[in-house]
């Protein structure tokens, strides 16, 4: 990987201070090491960086030689009052947006308007509290009214004060001592009451009391799906929390997978170092669309995917190799040619990955993208065709491609979505 950075290398930021890239380097070189089973032309890389960044003079002139081939951002405008989807793209790293959880949504400073979360948060918790409040008044008047003459009218009592267990919200109930128990004996007794509103019955009831216990099996039904509803997206408000929702773009660790089991494959330090490489690239994309999340090593099952970029209902999946200069393109069937030549990539086990994230995620536009990152002083270019499942970017331009590819979903988070994604899919959950 010639011409990478030292910085990335040693995987420190340029701030850091001599302590930290020595410490840094002693890590990495302990972990690259070719008498470790490392990988001998990452460990000259290591060597490379310490002996530029260990000495100051030679350190102070790396900075220099970096800030001059650097391309300076383009000024940032004033922020406009009124949206204009031609803002000029700014690359600034800091957020453009609110993040006081507890104050209004966060608004872009670009005038784009406020971060949308779908769902919204505190779904179904108002109608479930009121339904919930109303079945357990009606169970209370019923214990309350009952005559108790023997031991079978306290088991009936006991059986109806069950089906308030019945009708709690799962988050709650899991809370309840015997809830097992108190659930099967609320459910019988649903039943029972069931029975005896049937003709064959030959139970004496007034119309009142008829009314009553319709009114409680038919509660225990609507009361329960309710609960159900409020429970089913509480548990999504604490996954997804409006933090999260809000002030989170990142999840993962550039590359390691994002779950930490034996179904992934291990992932080498030169890729890992390539994958800090392309993560970083994908910083002003994040900044620009801060409704974006990037998940790190996104998993499906034991498929595991370098970065998953996420913004409304698009998803990039992203993987990265460094190439020489000339031009990239993919063939018809989904092999990435170098200069008219078949060059070996991770580009077919992408289209694989694309085609399996759709299945999973149904109601998102899913596409691969290779960033292919060049050796020091060389220009890549691609060809791509319209209807390819990924699409191949040069690294000096890829950020810029997929703010143009994500920004038409505007500042839009769908929680159930990433919820999947970061907690569902990973493991193979349906």
């Amino acid at each position: 990987m010639s011409g990478a950075d030292h910085y990335e290398v040693l995987n420190v930021e340029r701030s850091a201070s001599a302590a930290e890239i020595k410490s840094a380097y002693r890590k990495m070189a302990l972990k690259v090491h070719p008498d470790q089973g490392g990988n001998a032309a990452l460990f000259r890389l290591v060597q490379e960086a310490w002996n530029t960044l260990s000495d100051p003079a030679k350190r102070a002139a790396y900075d220099r030689s970096l800030d001059g081939n650097a391309t300076p951002p383009p000024p940032a405008p004033e922020p406009p009052r009124q949206p204009q989807p031609d803002s000029e793209w700014t690359w600034s790293t800091e957020q453009p947006w609110s993040s006081n959880p507890s104050g209004p949504d966060p608004v872009r400073s670009d005038g784009a308007g406020p971060i949308l979360i779908y769902p919204t948060f505190g779904q179904w918790r108002i109608p479930a509290l009121v339904a919930l409040g109303v079945y357990v008044v009606l169970v209370g008047i019923v214990l309350v009214s009952t005559h108790y003459d023997g031991f079978l009218a306290y088991v009936i009592a006991v059986a109806t004060a069950s089906m308030v267990v019945v009708v709690l919200p799962p988050h709650w109930s899991r809370r309840v001592p015997l809830r097992g128990l108190f659930k099967v004996l609320g459910v019988l007794m649903g039943i029972a009451y069931l029975v005896t509103l049937l003709p064959f019955a030959h139970v004496d009831m007034t119309g009142a009391d008829r009314a009553v216990i319709i009114a409680l099996v038919a509660g225990l039904v609507v009361v329960r799906f309710v609960t159900g509803r409020w429970s089913k997206y509480h548990d999504l408000d604490v996954a997804i929390d409006r933090p999260a929702a809000f002030e989170f773009n990142l999840w993962g660790t550039p590359g390691e997978p994002l779950v930490n089991d034996t179904l992934a494959a291990s992932i080498s330090p030169y890729d890992a170092m390539l994958h800090r490489r392309t993560a970083n690239l994908l910083d002003p994309v994040l900044t620009a669309l801060p409704g974006a999340k990037l998940v790190n090593g996104a998993q499906l099952g034991a498929m595991v995917v370098d970065h998953l970029l996420l913004n409304g209902h698009r998803a990039a999946l992203i993987v990265s190799i460094v190439g020489p200069g000339g031009t990239y393109s993919l063939d018809a069937y989904g092999g990435l040619q170098f200069n008219g030549q078949p060059w070996e990539s991770p580009a077919p086990a992408l289209e694989a990955a694309v085609e399996s994230w759709r299945g999973r995620l149904r109601q998102v536009d899913v596409r691969g993208f290779l960033v292919i990152h060049p050796d020091a002083g060389a220009t890549v270019r691609t060809q791509d065709r319209a209807d390819a499942k990924v699409t191949c970017l040069p690294a000096q331009s890829a950020a810029r491609e997929l703010h143009a590819w994500l920004q038409p979903e505007g500042s839009k988070v769908y929680r159930q979505v990433l919820y999947d994604i970061l907690y569902r899919a990973p493991y193979g959950l349906v």
